[in-house]
Parts: C-alpha cells; structure tokens; sequence
C-alpha cells in the first residue's frame, strides 16, 4: 500500500482558444491503505482527474505523488507496470473479447513481475478469482459468457493481478443493474481492505460512496469544493454543492418545496467559459442569485476553510445554507443497493 498525494494537479484539453481545463489546480492526499470517494455531476472533472492517476490522461502541470516520490512509470517484459491500476466504468469495453478470462487475469500477473511457470501462474489466476467471488471455472469461458455483474468482477481481478499499490474505480457499478449492484461494491470493498489498497472510488452516486469510503471530496468545475470525513460531510455539509447532491439522493418520502429551487435548476456552467469568482455562483442557493450583498462570489475565488482539523470547504460562506442532516444521512444509507 501506498499514499497518494496530488500538488496543483492540472489536466487540459484541446489547443488555442478551444482549450479546455478538466482538473483545476487540485490538491488532494489519501493515506496509505485509505479509501477516498471522489463525487460530483457529469462533466465536474472526476474521471480525468482518475485517469491522470493511472497515466491515461494527459498532465498539463502539477505533480503526482506516490510515497512523497513521482509516481514512476516501468517497463517490464514489454510491458508497462505501475503501482496504479484501474477499473473502468464498462466491463465490456476493457475486457479483450478474444482473449479467455484466465487469459486475461495471467496477462495482468505477467505484467505484475510475477515469476514461475504457467502452473503457478493459473494458481494465481485461480486466487485471484475466488478473491472476488468467481468459480476458478469461469477462467476457460469468454467475457461474453459471462453477466455483467461477473464481467466487472473479472476486470477487478485483472487489476489486482499485477499486485498494485493503488486502485481507481471509476463509476464501476453505473453500468450494471441495480440488482447486482451492491453484490459487486460489496466484493469490491472486501478485496482492497483484504490487499489493504489505497483506492480512489469515483462516482456520481453519493449513497454508495457514503457507503463505501473513509472520506469524501467533492468535485465541481474541475477543482475540489470540499472535503472530510464520510460521516461529518454527510450529517454536516458546509459547501452548498455538497448540500445540494445530497438533497439529490432519492428518497420516498416527499420533499418539501424549496425556494432556492430555481437556482439550483440552473444549467451547470460551459466548462470553456467557466464564471468568474466561484464557479458555482450562478447555481448557489447562499450566493449572488439569492443574496444579492454577496458579490464577493462573482469576484473572488474562494480558498479553502479549515473548519476542524479534517473537514475543508472553498466557500465564502461555509454553512450558510442549513438542512435536516439526520434525515438526509438515514436517506443516503437506505439508497445504497444490496
């Protein structure tokens, strides 16, 4: 296991006047063996920043740190190791279709520097899927074979086979049904705290990170609004944004009507021509929009608060906005599927 730490990580597209920046100057540090969720709409920056880690996304400026090192790309073998792996959104599109299930994982155990002939490499493989719930017979069967809960467990197999230091999960569960959903987090979950894996779990759906990781950070616009513990971020949001992805779990209870609605409902902003000051303003239910003395937020960027030893938010008013947290924490839990 190792830390991961990212210093004014920056990650942009395209070239001239059409450049767009994805990640924003982000700060963000997981312990070693931690499970961080990182959250945010479609569009906020997330799987870049994802990618990146994994060396799959371009790094326009800042560092990536592994152990207080530069994160070090080698050769092996032909190959490319890395003490990061990932597992992508669709099974089906990072599965080689042609290439059977053991196939696949040995490939993973090769590029791992594992050392051995072809019998303890099919142990291996044989391990590796029982870790995460499989017959050790699905390893002669095609991905198209298998379901698509199977396929997404296979694919995680395949990234803890070159035995890495570090795990991106990058919406995994989004494209499978909601009933094999909890299935697989839940072997997902025992996996990494049995290989003690420093994990980067991204999704858009805040019940199962709730539910799944340490902590949390929140991501908008291509930087991080806020950050704490899973616990204190879900019965004590200070952000806005926060707040609002929140209120956004589904629940069956009816929810009161709110006067900051028109606001929120407002589109997300172009990412090429992103608002001056806090890029949530337009949106913000304590800002400008409802506040009209509040135009430091179209002035100045907000920085981020300290507001106990781990809990940060980047607000010009942290806490304005007020909520039944007890009631939106039972709501995020009951979401998570089993």
């Amino acid at each position: 296991m190792s830390a991961l730490e990212l210093k004014g990580l920056t990650v942009s597209y395209g070239k001239g006047r059409r450049v767009m920046t994805a990640v924003d100057n982000v700060d963000l540090t997981i312990p070693s063996g931690g499970f961080l969720g990182l959250v945010g709409e479609s569009g906020s920056g997330k799987s870049s920043l994802g990618r990146a880690v994994a060396g799959l996304a371009p790094v326009t400026s800042g560092l990536i740190l592994v152990d207080g090192a530069p994160l070090a790309r080698r050769s092996l073998f032909g190959r490319t190791a890395q003490p990061v792996q990932m597992i992508f959104q669709d099974p089906s599109g990072s599965l080689d279709p042609r290439m059977t299930v053991g196939a696949s994982i040995a490939e993973g155990v090769a590029a791992g520097g594992a050392r051995g002939g072809r019998a303890d490499r099919s142990a291996e493989v044989r391990r590796l899927l029982e870790l995460v719930s499989l017959d050790p017979r699905h390893a002669t069967s095609l991905p198209s074979r298998l379901s698509g809960g199977q396929r997404q467990r296979v694919a995680l197999a395949r990234a803890l086979a070159s035995a890495p230091s570090l795990l991106v999960a990058d919406e995994i569960t989004s494209a499978l049904d909601v009933s094999v959903q909890g299935s697989v987090l839940n072997v997902v979950r025992e996996a990494v705290a049995t290989l003690n894996i420093t994990t980067l779990f991204i999704s858009h759906n805040l019940a199962v990170v709730t539910a799944m990781c340490d902590e949390i950070a929140v991501m908008y616009a291509g930087r991080i609004v806020e950050k704490a513990p899973t616990a204190e971020l879900v019965s004590r949001p200070r952000h806005p944004y926060t707040r609002a992805l929140l209120d956004a779990v589904p629940s069956l209870r009816q929810p009161a009507p709110r006067a900051d609605a028109k606001v929120l409902d407002a589109e997300p902003p172009d990412p090429f021509h992103l608002p001056a000051g806090c890029p949530f303003n337009p949106r913000c239910p304590a800002g400008p929009g409802v506040h009209a003395d509040r135009q430091i937020c179209t002035e100045r960027r907000p920085q981020f608060v300290e507001l106990n030893a781990r809990h940060l938010a980047a607000c010009h008013f942290p806490g304005a906005v007020t909520h039944d947290t007890v009631e939106r924490s039972a709501h995020a839990n009951a979401s998570l599927p089993t």
